[in-house]
């Protein structure tokens, strides 16, 4: 799936730093389709690493979505992440938060809409692949949560895309108002009168 400069790419985010931070790369046409064209993640780094990944990457900007935890504030600076992040560079929005079970929902529904770049998601649909419940032998039933593990990472960042994505609009046409000449000699149809 190429990138096409004339779209805007948006990120979703889920952030860490003890564990992994993953971003999804997508561009969302009118029609409904929604193209990963991009999938990074790395850990251990602080977010000037990640405004760098963005900057090397050179796609036209649209939204950037971090998860409720963009929120929490720094214990050694007092600022928030979002804060931070808005200093590098990248302005985020909030993904919404809804129970984990409704996001899961929704992302199943949007899956068939979406259109991964072979090469360039390979590691984030691996972990879309390997994302699950553990399974509770004793009482024969799967847990209501996902397992927390490496797989995790990038299928909380697609869900937050599901959850937050909305189809872009067609913008509507300007209204033309028709041109009227104005004749000399009347004073209300007189350009200046």
């Amino acid at each position: 799936m190429p990138y096409a400069p004339a779209l805007p790419v948006d990120t979703d985010w889920d952030l860490g730093m003890g564990d992994s931070t993953a971003i999804w790369f997508s561009q969302s046409l009118r029609g409904g389709e929604i193209r990963l064209i991009d999938y990074y993640e790395n850990s251990g780094e602080g977010l000037p690493h990640y405004a760098q990944v963005l900057k090397e990457r050179g796609y036209v900007d649209g939204q950037h979505w971090g998860p409720h935890d963009i929120e929490v504030r720094e214990l050694g600076s007092g600022l928030t992440r979002r804060q931070t992040a808005k200093a590098l560079g990248i302005a985020f929005q909030m993904t919404p938060k809804i129970a984990v079970e409704d996001g899961l929902h929704v992302a199943r529904l949007l899956f068939s809409r979406c259109w991964f770049d072979e090469e360039k998601t390979q590691a984030g649909r691996e972990a879309l692949q390997h994302y699950r419940r553990d399974y509770n032998s004793r009482l024969n039933e799967f847990t209501a949560t996902p397992v927390h593990d490496w797989a995790s990472h990038g299928a909380d960042a697609f869900r937050g895309l599901a959850v937050r994505h909305k189809t872009p609009t067609t913008k509507r046409p300007r209204r033309r108002v028709p041109f009227r000449s104005r004749m000399p000699g009347n004073p209300k149809l007189a350009w200046m009168g």
